[in-house]
C-alpha cells in the first residue's frame, strides 16, 4: 500500500499522506514516495498541486518519525534528511503547493505545512514546532521557513515553549489563506484556489515562486555567523539533553533536561 495517495485531476495534482498506523508520521519511506510525487508533477502537466492527509484522531501528521533520528555523534537534521529532501521539492517545485489541513500538526510536518506556498486549514487545526521536547536544535534553513512566515516573537515563541497555536490565530498572523469550518469546505477552498491557479499563466507563476524564495533567502550569513550556528546545533545534537530527549520520547515520560 502507498504511503502516499496520488490523484491527478487535470492539471491540479493531489497528495494524500496515508500512514494511519503511525499518525502519519514522516518516516522516510512516506518522504521519499513524497518527493517523488511532487517532482513526477513536473512531467505531469501539474500546474498547482495540493497536499493533505486523511486524520488520524484529529492528527494531520505526527511530524519527523523520531524512531528514525540517529544517536550517534551524527546530525539528526543533516541536508540529506529526507525531510530536508522533501521541503526542498517544495520549495523547488515549478507550481505552487498548497497544504490543506484538518488536525492537529506536529514537529517536522508543521515545517512541512509551512513551507507549502500556501496554506487552507480547519478552525480546529493546530500547529507547532517541538525540537525543544527533544533536545534537537533546529537547523537555520528550517528555523527561517517560520521566520518567513510568522512574526519573529511568535516564531521563538513556538520553538521556546513547543506549544501549539490553534489555526484561528496562525490565520490571524497570516499563515493561513483560507480559515473553514470543516473538512468539506477546506476540500473545496483548495479545489478552488488550485484550480484558479491552474487557469492562469504557468510560466509566469513558476517565474514569480522562484523569485519570491529566492528573496526570502536573501539574507546573507557570514562565515563567521555560519560557523557559530554551527557549533551551537553540534554542541547540542552531540549533548547529554539529546539522548535524554530521545529516551524519555520512547519511554513515554517527561525528560530531565540539565543543559549539558
Amino acid at each position: 500500500m502507498p504511503l502516499v495517495e496520488v490523484v491527478d485531476q487535470g492539471s491540479v495534482r493531489y497528495l494524500t499522506l496515508g500512514d494511519p498506523d503511525r499518525r502519519n508520521a514522516l518516516s522516510g519511506n512516506l518522504l521519499q514516495e513524497l518527493i517523488a510525487a511532487i517532482r513526477g508533477g513536473r512531467h505531469n502537466a501539474t500546474r498547482a498541486l495540493v497536499l493533505t492527509a486523511t486524520p488520524v484522531h484529529g492528527v494531520w501528521s505526527a511530524g519527523h518519525d523520531i524512531s528514525e533520528l540517529p544517536t550517534g555523534d551524527r546530525d539528526p537534521l543533516m541536508w540529506d534528511n529526507p525531510l530536508e529532501a522533501a521541503l526542498r521539492a517544495v520549495r523547488d517545485a515549478p507550481f505552487p503547493v498548497i497544504a490543506a489541513v484538518d488536525g492537529s500538526v506536529w514537529g517536522g510536518a508543521c515545517d512541512l505545512v509551512i513551507t507549502c506556498d500556501l496554506i487552507v486549514a480547519t478552525r480546529s487545526s493546530t500547529f507547532a514546532i517541538t525540537p525543544a521536547r527533544l533536545g534537537i536544535p533546529y537547523n537555520t534553513a528550517g528555523v527561517a521557513h517560520f521566520l518567513s512566515a510568522l512574526p519573529v516573537h511568535i516564531a521563538k515563541e513556538m520553538f521556546f515553549t513547543a506549544d501549539p497555536i490553534d489555526a484561528v490565530q496562525a490565520a490571524g498572523l497570516g499563515m493561513i489563506n483560507r480559515l473553514v469550518e470543516n473538512q468539506e469546505q477546506m476540500a473545496i477552498a483548495a479545489a478552488e484556489l488550485s484550480t484558479r491557479i491552474s487557469n492562469l499563466a504557468p510560466m509566469a507563476i513558476e517565474a514569480i515562486k522562484a523569485e519570491i524564495s529566492a528573496l526570502s533567502d536573501a539574507r546573507h550569513l557570514s562565515s563567521g555567523e555560519f560557523e557559530k550556528l554551527s557549533n551551537l546545533r553540534t554542541r547540542a545534537w552531540t549533548s547529554r539533553d539529546y539522548q535524554e530527549g530521545l529516551a524519555a520520547f520512547h519511554e513515554r515520560r517527561p525528560a530531565n533536561f540539565e543543559g549539558r
